[in-house]
């Protein structure tokens, strides 16, 4: 098999970065890192972070901006990253993993603490400041909606968010009362008051009674199949949430592009690239809504920003039977971008430069608090997106194990 000029780059760069090593070597204590300077003057207070899975490639999205036009414009208003790196690029729930801790991972549920934990631990506030969502409670053999804590001693369920699953909320066999609701799906060490319980129950009342209320897209008539249509669920609930708790933190999980491959290829309806296209295009869409919605709002316009990366790409061309895969060794598979958009991130920002999947946990972290508390993790902030004035250090790239890696 020929080994073409990004291959050998993706290869290469995949060697650069430690690929060897043992799973014992993984849980050891990161290396020492000087940290960057904290910086009260940070102006997003509240953040959605969304996890744009199961597979995408940057040559869809980034490389094409007529077919992702939301996301161009989100780009010329802030900052991108064009070659952002991770060794694996398959096995989604273990990558989600990696990138909500800010290390590699051996295990689908966080051993690490999530930047959720890390966030809450320094800010405190409400549980109901923190959200995660998620379309589907698994999808295929990955499972989704055990990632909003960890099993690390640092962390833990009290630190965790509140853990929304869309296909457990809204279906049309579902009579259950907003209160059983919350007795089945949020655990009760989050850390509820008696008021915040109320709160979470009489919103979620309200949001069940909505739940045909999807954001339109106009570039899908999908939207009645379950995956994608739990993925416009989330983002409709993330607005509701944005305008009615203002929460600190909202992450959101994304899922439906695994169409691209799941099953038979193009004679298959749901299963081909062509199918994978259009749900970017209406996936583009309603992250541009969710943009829009937050650029409307007085308050939120100058308070909130929006940070995207997929877990993986996909492969570099389409196979004979119309699937086009996420397979180890192709550079699209590896290398996807970064977008984020925001009062603190630099505008129209491209960097060409490597960075690493696990670089989005101490970037989130320090995005939030204004430092850089993300102890466990071995990526770095990227220092880089944020605007000129607040005179960052320049960014480290390390490897898997915290080490910096020279350029």
């Amino acid at each position: 098999m020929s080994m073409n000029r990004r291959h050998f780059l993706g290869a290469a760069g995949a060697a650069a970065l430690g690929l060897g090593g043992s799973a014992d070597r993984l849980l050891a204590a990161t290396p020492d890192r000087a940290a960057v300077v904290p910086d009260a003057s940070l102006k997003t207070k509240h953040l959605v972070v969304i996890l744009y899975g199961n597979g995408c490639r940057k040559k869809d999205t980034v490389e094409d901006r007529a077919h992702a036009p939301h996301m161009a414009r989100m780009m010329d208003a802030g900052s991108v990253f064009t070659e952002d790196f991770g060794e694996t690029a398959n096995l989604h729930g273990y990558m989600y993993t990696e990138m909500l801790t800010g290390r590699e991972t051996v295990s689908e549920h966080p051993l690490y603490p999530t930047w959720t934990e890390t966030v809450r631990k320094e800010l405190g506030g409400s549980v109901n400041d923190y959200w995660m969502l998620q379309g589907v409670s698994y999808y295929r053999s990955w499972v989704f909606d055990r990632k909003h804590w960890s099993a690390h001693p640092d962390g833990g369920l009290e630190f965790g968010a509140n853990s929304l699953t869309m296909n457990k909320l809204f279906h049309d066999d579902q009579e259950q009362s907003a209160a059983a609701l919350v007795k089945a799906n949020i655990e009760p060490g989050l850390g509820h008051t008696r008021q915040t319980r109320k709160d979470l129950e009489d919103w979620l009342a309200d949001a069940v009674s909505r739940r045909a209320d999807v954001p339109a897209s106009t570039r899908t008539s999908l939207v009645d199949r379950e995956v994608p249509l739990g993925d416009g669920q989330c983002f409709e609930i993330a607005r509701h949430l944005l305008r009615d708790f203002r929460p600190k933190l909202i992450t959101i999980q994304m899922l439906a592009l695994d169409d691209a491959h799941a099953d038979a290829g193009f004679w298959d309806y749901d299963t081909d690239y062509e199918q994978y296209r259009r749900h970017i295009a209406a996936t583009d869409e309603l992250i541009g809504n969710l943009h829009d919605f937050i650029q409307n709002d007085p308050y939120l316009r100058d308070t909130t920003s929006i940070l995207l990366r997929p877990e993986c790409g996909r492969d570099d061309e389409v196979n004979v039977y119309g699937q086009l895969h996420h397979s180890q060794g192709n550079y699209y598979a590896h290398n996807v971008w970064t977008l984020g958009v925001g009062p603190d991130f630099r505008k129209g920002g491209v960097f060409p430069e490597q960075v690493m999947r696990r670089d989005l946990c101490p970037t989130v972290v320090y995005l939030l608090t204004g430092r850089d508390i993300a102890s466990h993790v071995t990526g770095s902030v990227r220092t880089q997106m944020f605007r000129e004035e607040y005179r960052l250090p320049p960014y480290v790239l390390r490897d898997r194990f915290g080490n910096p890696v020279k350029t």
